[in-house]
């Protein structure tokens, strides 16, 4: 790798998070839009990240070190890191480890070969990567900047999962708070994270910033008509290239996991199939919950689900576009207060800017895909209260059901466009 030639006073942002991607390789892509906006701008992003992929479990790259020029200006390098298996585990643990072990190993060298950064920024999940940022921000006299996008160990004890006294929400808590303590700044993407952070943790306000999910919307529409990158199995089953299309299309895009509400979605299809109602659902995304599913569709004679891979990121937009109602759903059943400071979930500002009305299982109704005006809210785990929703959808004519998907769209660009965000972003790195 040669060091490039750039003008002295272009500066340089550090963003390691461990789990971002390129969308070619379908992780996060938070730090690939606002490394390309913020590159546009001038400054120089390096961002640094897990050759591994916490989606997939497979390698990214098995380089030690492989460098990817994502755009002007921009630089992804991935890191080789050990593999696991499951999510939850002592071998997941053993990659967070390693990740902060080899963005200490290879600082120097990127420093050398990219350029000392003025900011760096430590995106968590998970935290241990703020003690790489910090580290890294006080040898280079560079602002640190702390990104909390889940708020650990809160969640842990909040959903169940954990006692209060357990040794790993102890060292967890002890390190969020050595963080937000230590950190120039704070980013959080929850919509409430501050009534956490400023009230129950007592961090001055003044630190805390608001920077939800970016979208890039031209890249967003720039896809939406490439339906020949969807298989052909999905693209027959939603009809599409077809003059007339009865009925309604459900799309959900994500892991199939319990509280993402996937059996809530399979039994109100059941209840509208017996209704006779013509509606169809597809299910596109990867985890452990795909087999139930499927035993369930074959169990009740479901005969209009579709339930598929893990798609490229960059055929997302073509499913959602072509979707009539995107589901979403997110709760820990008998655990409500989990996220009663909100959530950052990406694909529901997809959902939102796709041009369908989205439906959301969400327990607080102030949540951005009800304030928009673009969807509707439904009781979580509560599979007539989502078929009640499609069937009003259905039966609405069809210029009123667009306007869900009109507001959606006007508020993403207003709120979260990467455009609108990147100015704020550039405001906490170095205003």
């Amino acid at each position: 790798m040669r060091i490039p030639n750039v003008h002295k006073k272009q500066k340089t942002i550090w963003i390691i998070d461990h789990y971002s991607s390129e969308p070619v390789y379908g992780g996060i892509s938070r730090q690939y839009d606002f490394g390309r906006e913020l590159g546009k701008r001038g400054y120089r992003v390096v961002v640094i990240a897990s050759g591994y992929s916490h989606f997939t479990h497979s390698y990214i790259s098995e380089k030690n070190i492989m460098v990817s020029a994502a755009a002007p200006n921009v630089r992804y390098i991935y890191l080789k890191t050990v593999s696991y298996r499951t999510n939850n585990g002592a071998g997941r643990a053993k990659n967070m480890a390693d990740f902060m072990i080899k963005v200490l190993k290879y600082e120097s060298r990127i420093a050398k070969q990219y350029g000392r950064p003025d900011a760096v920024t430590g995106c968590s999940v998970h935290p241990l990567a703020w003690i790489a940022a910090y580290r890294i921000a006080k040898k280079y006299r560079a602002r640190f900047v702390a990104e909390v996008r889940d708020f650990w160990p809160r969640v842990w004890v909040a959903g169940g999962d954990k006692k209060p006294l357990n040794p790993m929400v102890l060292f967890f808590e002890l390190l969020q708070r050595w963080t937000f303590k230590n950190a120039d700044r704070i980013i959080y993407s929850m919509f409430h994270g501050d009534k956490y952070i400023c009230g129950e943790l007592g961090i001055p306000k003044s630190k805390a910033y608001l920077i939800g999910q970016p979208m890039d919307c031209e890249r967003f529409d720039a896809n939406c008509e490439k339906t020949d990158l969807l298989p052909e199995e999905i693209r027959n089953f939603m009809e599409i290239g077809q003059e007339k299309r009865d009925g309604l299309i459900c799309t959900f895009a994500g892991y199939y996991m319990t509280y993402e509400g996937v059996y809530v979605m399979l039994e109100a299809q059941k209840i509208l199939e017996e209704k006779g109602l013509p509606v169809k659902m597809i299910f596109a995304g990867s985890g452990p919950e795909k087999e139930g599913m499927q035993r369930y569709i074959a169990f009740h004679s479901l005969k209009n689900v579709l339930v598929w891979d893990r798609i490229p990121k960059d055929s997302v937009p073509a499913l959602l576009s072509h979707s009539d109602i995107c589901m979403a759903h997110l709760e820990v059943e008998g655990h409500k207060e989990v996220y009663q400071y909100g959530v950052s979930k990406n694909k529901v500002n997809e959902y939102l800017y796709s041009g369908a009305c989205t439906l959301y299982g969400f327990m607080y109704q102030d949540d951005e895909a009800a304030k928009s005006g673009g969807g509707i809210m439904f009781q979580p785990f509560q599979a007539a209260d989502l078929a009640d929703k499609i069937e009003y959808l259905y039966n609405l004519p069809k210029c009123r059901r667009k306007q869900y998907g009109a507001r959606g769209r006007e508020y993403i660009r207003q709120t979260h466009s990467v455009q609108v965000l990147a100015d704020r972003m550039t405001e906490v790195l170095f205003g």
